[in-house]
């Protein structure tokens, strides 16, 4: 049995390391990482991607307004700009909301 800590070979039933005096046992508790400044700040890796989501939907939204412009009165850019205003807002508070649990 080998030290996951300095790598030297020990006896199958020794229960510390010979050389750094680790405990050669598994840990019978899981676990779990540390939460790092940088995942309280920016979040978690893995997380999804709303303010990409956010300039996505905004650019879609300002193509499909010019394109329906000349058809429709109301797709205008002038008309549809507090849309995604109202969208970062509802991204910004569900973000604060789920990382407050």
């Amino acid at each position: 049995m080998y030290c996951s800590k300095c790598g030297v070979e020990n006896e199958e039933d020794a229960t510390v390391c010979k050389e750094c005096g680790a405990s050669l046992r598994r840990p019978s508790t899981r676990v779990y990482r540390r939460r790092r400044d940088d995942d309280l700040c920016f979040g978690a890796k893995g997380g999804s991607n709303w303010f990409g989501l956010f300039i996505g939907l905004m650019i879609i939204l300002a193509g499909v307004s010019q394109l329906l412009q000349g058809t429709y009165w109301w797709a205008s850019w002038d008309r549809l700009w507090p849309i995604p205003v109202i969208l970062l807002g509802l991204i910004i508070a569900y973000n604060a909301l789920s990382k407050s649990r």
